[in-house]
């Protein structure tokens, strides 16, 4: 005969917070107890989970590093899902907040295309990445000036099913950036120098990785 499940112990809209000791399940060395929310949903499988929607006062004494980590890994901030045996009733009085006490940060590893990036705008691993904009795009300008080495061989239009061979000579002697088509650069093709969008530039012979990395970025977070 089958075990009958137990009906769970929390209901829509409840006043709930997190056990004293409780630690996030995605980040090790952040603690959460003391959290304090509502419930919005229930999830009943193998064990009853619940999301909770994060009080102001909890929101607000969030640390900036869970905060960061979140933002980088695309993570919802004012909520979270949790099972039954993390949760207690709130009773109303104010809980004690649990901190980190140390954060752990993964180094920074120049095999991963997120991390090289970091390390172009001197950031951590907790970080997420830069959005386009004139600050960045200069800053990124710039490393691109002291590490790129010029000339080079590379494509132009392979996405129009006509890819033409060119030279890029550099990125000018002023930086040249816009919001919509980011840093250009010289190029000499069919005789004569223009200036092309480094982002549409391919095969970028002995700088395959450094414009790869940049078309990444500015791909996805202009």
């Amino acid at each position: 005969m089958s075990k009958t499940k137990s009906p769970p112990k929390f209901k829509i809209a409840d006043a709930v917070r997190v056990k004293a000791g409780v630690i996030d399940h995605d980040f090790e060395d952040i603690p959460i107890g003391g959290w304090a929310g509502e419930i919005v949903e229930i999830e009943k499988g193998k064990a009853v989970t619940y999301l909770v929607r994060w009080n102001e006062r909890t929101l607000s004494k969030i640390h900036p590093v869970f905060r960061k980590r979140c933002e980088r890994d695309g993570m919802e901030i004012e909520e979270m899902w949790l099972e039954e045996a993390d949760l207690e009733p709130d009773t109303g009085e104010p809980p004690q907040i649990e901190h980190p006490r140390k954060i752990v940060t993964k180094p920074l590893s120049p095999k991963d295309e997120d991390d090289r990036i970091r390390m172009i705008f001197g950031l951590s691993g907790d970080d997420p990445l830069p959005d386009v904009d004139d600050d960045t795009l200069l800053a990124y300008h710039e490393y691109l000036s002291k590490n790129l080495a010029f000339p080079f061989q590379a494509e132009y239009g392979a996405d129009d099913g006509h890819p033409e061979s060119l030279k890029v000579i550099g990125l000018g002697e002023k930086p040249m950036i816009d919001d919509m088509y980011g840093i250009f650069c010289d190029v000499r093709m069919k005789g004569r120098v223009a200036a092309l969008p480094l982002s549409e530039i391919e095969d970028a012979k002995g700088n395959r990785q450094l414009v790869a990395d940049y078309c990444y970025w500015f791909g996805n977070w202009r």
